[in-house]
């Protein structure tokens, strides 16, 4: 009879069709779902696993998901064998429930996974759950070869420049390449590092800093495992100021000229982008020292000095400074010699 039915029933919707459209059943809530996770990540740092993913904020329906109640983590292993996983294809099991925030729809989700054993392979899945318990489906899988992470990088050496920090270090036993970190000063590391992919060297230079700002860096050890860059933990902090220590360049064809109200100099501008000003410098012939006539720097191209005496001779250089904090100053220039004759 049931058979019976089902066919008169089919029949009686195939006659229907070129009549008035018929409205589809009731979707009922017990089968809106909340939405797949699709951009599930598995990410080794510092000898830990990082999962990441996005929660869902809508139902398969395409409904607003507002009854998102936690995550479950999936996952199956098997064993390293060589490069290739022996036992892996396994039902994967739940081995964490993550409390969902109504605040994380539509944002990075994170979780950190420390039980990973050595020459195992793991994968790992995630499930959204709603507040009736009903789970919707598995996220993609991502697997993760593991083995023992390298140990940290040792006498890891920092030089500052100007806009730049090279850093070097000893390399280390068994790591296939190595992942530089930046902080400044108050912050955290970031889950990723400066270089992509792993570096193959044992030194990196960062072009990417700012003057007079303090950074602190750390280097970590990677170890391929068969499609797995694993990570090991980080060396101690490294504080590095970057700081510009080159001074401007020598200032050239200084020339002097005795005038009435003393001897007037002048030189070429400077073409340096971070330049200050300049510096006068004066000495008796005969004597060791210069001395410096401007407490300022001067940012014109010529200066007049009143105070120098008749029938006395003279040497004068300039020299150019920039504006740092340290007030980088170059050598003096090519002096030039007068008697103040008028």
């Amino acid at each position: 009879m049931r058979v019976a039915r089902a066919i008169v029933l089919l029949g009686f919707l195939s006659m229907s069709v070129g009549g008035c459209a018929i409205k589809a059943p009731p979707v009922s809530k017990d089968t809106i779902l909340p939405k797949r996770i699709v951009d599930l990540q598995a990410t080794p740092r510092e000898g830990r696993l990082f999962l990441q993913w996005t929660a869902p904020k809508e139902n398969t329906d395409r409904t607003p998901l507002t009854d998102l109640e936690d995550f479950r983590i999936q996952r199956s292993e098997g064993v390293l064998i060589a490069d290739e996983c022996r036992g892996c294809g396994g039902t994967p099991k739940v081995i964490y429930e993550m409390k969902a925030d109504p605040e994380t729809r539509g944002k990075k989700v994170s979780l950190i996974v420390e039980d990973q054993e050595p020459r195992k392979v793991y994968v790992y899945d995630v499930v959204s759950v709603n507040q009736k318990d009903h789970a919707g489906a598995p996220s993609n899988p991502v697997t993760v070869y593991w083995d023992y992470p390298p140990s940290p990088p040792g006498r890891v050496r920092a030089e500052r420049g100007d806009r730049r920090v090279s850093l070097s270090w000893d390399p280390v036993a068994g790591a296939t390449g190595y992942d530089v970190y930046r902080r400044g000063e108050e912050d955290t590391f970031s889950l990723n590092p400066l270089n992509r992919p792993p570096l193959a060297d044992t030194k990196y230079t960062d072009l990417n800093v700012e003057n007079e700002k303090r950074y602190v860096y750390s280097v970590r050890a990677v170890k391929r495992v068969a499609k797995t860059d694993v990570e090991g933990k980080g060396s101690l902090g490294i504080p590095v100021t970057p700081m510009k220590l080159t001074p401007p360049a020598v200032p050239s064809g200084l020339a002097a000229v005795p005038l009435k109200e003393g001897v007037e100099l002048n030189w070429r501008k400077n073409l340096d982008p971070d330049l200050l000003g300049y510096y006068v410098y004066r000495r008796k012939v005969g004597e060791e020292k210069f001395e410096r006539l401007n407490e300022a720097p001067l940012t014109g191209e010529t200066y007049l000095d009143k105070d120098a005496e008749p029938e006395q001779e003279y040497d004068y250089a300039v020299t150019a400074v920039d504006n740092s904090p340290r007030r980088n100053e170059s050598p003096l220039s090519e002096e030039v010699r007068i008697k103040y004759l008028y």
